[in-house]
């Protein structure tokens, strides 16, 4: 976690109790392997050069969590990668949720595979960015895109080539 970059969030803050989210007002940048993010503020902006998700993990806690709760301490991890995913799509609608389920799978082996894919990069930047400002062990890291891989699966199932898709695109 980037303390520095962190009180430079809170400092732009147009609210003492604002909670730092991605959106609009947030780009990344790539240059080969770096990632630098810029967050855009009415009082100001905040940069950080970001690292490998793995250097950006801290510790060794376990993932613990079920399906069924979703309101849980990971949520911004989760966030992370839906919103990215929901990013992507938002970029192309051709997009299938089984495309989704491949990269997800392929990020829980390597989260930092180089992928050269919108959905890939976009997971990854949130994931960084959330590492940077959250703190996060990989295995809670790899959990989360565990636990996001069931729920495309399970929506694709039941709700076809972009089931997963449709629910989450009114949802982050």
């Amino acid at each position: 976690m980037n303390r520095e970059f962190l009180a430079k969030l809170k400092e732009i803050s147009d609210t003492e109790d604002r909670v730092f989210s991605i959106g609009h007002n947030t780009f990344f940048t790539h240059d080969g392997d770096r990632t630098t993010v810029r967050h855009v503020a009415d009082r100001g902006t905040a940069e950080l050069e970001l690292g490998t998700i793995v250097e950006l993990c801290e510790g060794n806690a376990p993932f613990e969590s079920t399906d069924e709760d979703w309101t849980d301490m990971y949520l911004p991890l989760v966030m992370a990668v839906e919103s990215g995913i929901n990013r992507a799509y938002a970029s192309d609608p051709d997009l299938k949720d089984k495309i989704i389920i491949t990269i997800l799978k392929r990020l829980i082996m390597k989260p930092d595979i180089n992928l050269n894919h919108p959905v890939a990069i976009a997971i990854q930047d949130n994931l960084k960015l959330t590492l940077a400002t959250n703190a996060f062990s990989k295995k809670e890291v790899m959990g989360s895109l565990k636990k996001v891989l069931r729920s495309v699966t399970r929506h694709h199932a039941v709700n076809g080539s972009k089931g997963y898709l449709n629910f989450i695109k009114d949802k982050v």
